[in-house]
């Protein structure tokens, strides 16, 4: 079972998070933990460091290289990290399902 907290609550106290059987923490990403710019006029659009916030919106990046072609392809998917049950935030074990597309749903590898 999953409970949720938000982001600027597991900042301030990260022993308060259950560690039950079978359970898993969401992470909620809130106004107060949005990063900012600009001294504070307007928010970053990057995130740093982990656990990743579950209703943000990321995208993974990654390369292939085909030498004998001399030719780079960039691959770009929209996901969502999902923390893996009986395991805590700490040791940062996600799943990693597609947010859109054909494969909308599916656990990557």
């Amino acid at each position: 079972m999953y409970v949720t907290r938000r982001l600027s609550e597991y900042q301030r106290n990260r022993s308060e998070l259950p560690e039950s059987p079978n359970s898993g923490v969401l992470i909620i990403q809130d106004e107060e933990s949005r990063p900012t710019c600009c001294f504070g006029s307007c928010y970053r659009a990057t995130l740093k460091g982990l656990p990743f916030p579950q209703n943000a919106n990321l995208i993974v990046s990654y390369g292939s290289s085909r030498i004998f072609l001399n030719q780079t392809i960039t691959y770009i998917d929209p996901v969502v990290f999902i923390p893996v049950l009986d395991q805590p935030l700490s040791s940062n074990r996600y799943y990693v399902i597609k947010r859109g597309g054909k494969h909308s749903g599916y656990v990557m590898t």
